[in-house]
C-alpha cells in the first residue's frame, strides 16, 4: 500500500505582496487539483499576517509528488515566486 505524502507550507511574501503571493498559489492549487495522485491542495491567507500564506497538500505517494514537481504549473509558479517571496518557504512533511 502506498504511503500518502502530506505537506504543510508557510510562505512569506515581501512586504505588501501577500495578495500577489496568494494569487500565484491559488492558480497552482487549481492546476494541482486536476493532477492524478493529488488528494488535496489548499492555500489560505494567514489571518493576522497579511504577507503570509499557509498551504496544505496531500499526494497519494512519492511518485505522485515527483510527477507534480515536474509539471509546467509548478515551473511557472516557481518562476513567479522568485520575485515575490521574502524568504524561502518553511516546509514540513507529515505522514
Amino acid at each position: 500500500m502506498a504511503t500518502p505524502v502530506v505537506i504543510f507550507t508557510r510562505l512569506t511574501a515581501a512586504p505588501g505582496r501577500g495578495n500577489e503571493l496568494l494569487a500565484i498559489l491559488e492558480a497552482l492549487a487549481v492546476a494541482t487539483r486536476a493532477e492524478p495522485g493529488n488528494d488535496m491542495f489548499v492555500v489560505h491567507a494567514a489571518r493576522d499576517e497579511p504577507d503570509v500564506v499557509l498551504g496544505y497538500e496531500v499526494f497519494t505517494d512519492d511518485d505522485a509528488l515527483t510527477a507534480h514537481r515536474a509539471t509546467d504549473a509548478v515551473r511557472v509558479a516557481q518562476e513567479q515566486l522568485t520575485d515575490v517571496l521574502a524568504e524561502p518557504p518553511e516546509v514540513v512533511y507529515a505522514r
